[in-house]
């Protein structure tokens, strides 16, 4: 019984060896060459090779992208915004913004802050009265029995003691006002003196707008605005006698919506300068919704928007043509979106990855040694039958 047991133990045995894929020569057989040790250091340098950027590849994300029709074409938008016109005053300037849905903000200060900037282009801390804006005209005492002098636009004994009066007087004559940066009148009255911009001074502005996710514009523009019978209207009575209406300006930032890794605002950075007498400057966006996907421990969604701009200017006599002089951002809204999502290689693959590079570069190796050997035997069996001839 226990020859039988041992017998068939001993064929089962076989019948496992048979299933062997790993076949082993005996050490006695093996034969070690040069070349095969050159193949081999080289095939080893290649799998550590290998190795070192697929392990890269698995602990590097990467960012990939799709366009897609936007269904969220509702709801609201953010519009940040950092600018400084380097020759208007503050109170030369207001901010509106609008949009095709008829929605219009006029002069927004509640999002948006203003700030003087100096000749210097240093910023102006303003007094906290100031920074109210409280519209109280402030003016210097006058001498007593003091007559300003109205320019023979005024009647007998008539005087002109604020740069108002001396519009007027203008006005009742028809005749055109002088430059007042040089009106006595009007250099003491502190409002006229920020209308008039004396000091040259400039203003930053910054802040954000929340807006209708429609096509719409927003503007920096002179004067108070004002809306009647459906048309915006920008009231410039208070520049009578302003010679230009200087926009230069730097856009230190436009943006829509939250900022994400990869984001490109064209705007930011740039500068312009007018060196005429008034004009418009226009800047036309294509906003294009954009969402971005982050992956791991932060992982979140952002909703954004990118866009594309072109600009224009055109210059104008303001006192000869009626246009409004500014700086216009006209925006419109594409129907596509773009989905931005961080991916990373996942473990198995990482793994699958490895063992192909290895296996590979081994089965490779091995085909390309077997060859180089054969190579050589063959040659070295033609010298053995030369010499032997």
């Amino acid at each position: 019984a226990m020859a039988t047991s041992a017998r068939v133990s001993s064929r089962e045995m076989r019948d496992i060896l048979s299933y062997d894929l790993f076949p082993k020569i005996s050490e006695d057989f093996a034969q070690r060459t040069a070349a095969g040790g050159v193949i081999s250091v080289v095939s080893l340098v290649f799998m550590l090779t290998l190795f070192v950027q697929t392990t890269i590849d698995y602990a590097t994300v990467k960012t990939t992208y799709d366009l897609k029709v936007d269904e969220q074409s509702n709801g609201a938008m953010r519009i940040n915004l950092d600018v400084t016109l380097s020759s208007m005053h503050c109170k030369q300037v207001s901010l509106d913004v609008m949009d095709v849905s008829g929605d219009a903000r006029l002069d927004v200060e509640a999002s948006v802050r203003k700030q003087r900037v100096g000749s210097n282009g240093q910023i102006i801390v303003d007094s906290a009265e100031d920074a109210r804006g409280s519209g109280v005209v402030k003016r210097e005492p006058l001498p007593e029995g003091y007559c300003g002098d109205c320019y023979g636009a005024g009647f007998e004994g008539e005087c002109c003691n604020d740069c108002q009066t001396l519009r007027r007087v203008y006005h009742r004559r028809g005749w055109q006002l002088p430059d007042l940066r040089n009106v006595e009148q009007c250099q003491r009255d502190v409002n006229d003196a920020e209308m008039m911009n004396f000091a040259r001074e400039g203003c930053h502005i910054k802040g954000y707008l929340n807006v209708n996710k429609v096509a719409g514009n927003f503007h920096i523009a002179p004067g108070k605005s004002v809306e009647s019978r459906g048309n915006h209207i920008h009231d410039l009575s208070a520049f009578d006698g302003l010679e230009s209406f200087n926009f230069s300006h730097t856009i230190h930032s436009i943006s829509f919506g939250d900022e994400f890794p990869g984001v490109v605002n064209p705007l930011d950075g740039v500068s312009r300068v007018m060196n005429a007498s008034a004009g418009v400057y226009q800047y036309r966006m294509n906003v294009v919704p954009a969402r971005y996907q982050y992956l791991g421990f932060n992982a979140r969604v952002v909703e954004s928007n990118e866009y594309t701009v072109s600009d224009h200017f055109r210059e104008f006599d303001w006192h000869k043509q009626p246009a409004l002089p500014g700086i216009f951002f006209f925006y419109d809204l594409s129907p596509l979106r773009v989905e931005y999502r961080e991916e990373r290689m996942g473990f198995f693959k990482y793994i699958a990855t490895l063992c192909a590079v290895v296996g590979g570069v081994f089965a490779v190796s091995n085909i390309v040694d077997g060859a180089v050997y054969q190579g050589q035997r063959a040659f070295k069996e033609k010298v053995d039958l030369g010499k032997q001839g």
